[in-house]
């Protein structure tokens, strides 16, 4: 009897003691990342007059960027969605938050806002085909803007961006899409002040 509790409380321990260092060992640690700005934010603390309202009314991502992994196109046909380096927030949440913010600050008499806050001067529907790393040591940022006016009028703008990585790694590839989706947002607004 005393062998037996003997080896019942040995297993239980060596289980123990495995269950430890699978713990420990063999998991990777995880990495978020959110798309940053380098815009100073200048608005004013007064209330402001809006010349008109942008409504961002949808952010298409394509489902293969649609994961919570950072999207890395390994040759010309395959792509591989990270593991341990992840959005911080789903892209297009992310894409909409600096929508938002960024293009406030570019279009400074305009109200832009993701929520149908009023009737809209400008309806805009963002679709993104690519926003991920390249084995070419590039960073691809591509799609299109859908723009309606007051009108009804219909205009499409597409757009693809290649910007190179400073660094290697995942901060370096978040970093160049970081600038290259504000490149963008620059791009565009420009065409609605026009």
């Amino acid at each position: 009897m005393k062998s037996i509790i003997n080896r019942i409380f040995t297993i239980g321990i060596m289980a123990l003691l495995t269950t430890l260092v699978g713990c420990s060992s063999g998991t990777a640690e995880k990495h978020y990342f959110q798309l940053e700005s380098h815009l100073q934010n200048q608005r004013s603390q007064t209330l402001n007059s809006a010349h008109g309202f942008i409504w961002i009314e949808s952010i298409d991502v394509a489902s293969f960027l649609n994961k919570q992994g950072i999207v890395l196109q390994t040759d010309n046909i395959q792509f591989v969605t990270a593991s341990n380096n992840l959005w911080g927030s789903s892209l297009s949440q992310q894409l909409g938050d600096r929508l938002e913010q960024d293009l406030a600050i570019f279009l400074p008499h305009y109200l832009v806002s993701t929520k149908a806050i009023t009737t809209p001067t400008m309806t805009v529907k963002l679709f993104i085909d690519g926003f991920h790393g390249s084995y070419t040591g590039d960073a691809i940022i591509k799609g299109r803007w859908v723009v309606k006016d007051s009108k009804d009028n219909i205009e499409t703008k597409f757009f693809e961006h290649r910007i190179a990585l400073k660094n290697n790694g995942y901060a370096a590839l978040v970093n160049a899409l970081s600038k290259g989706w504000q490149d963008e947002e620059r791009d565009f607004s420009t065409l609605i002040i026009r």
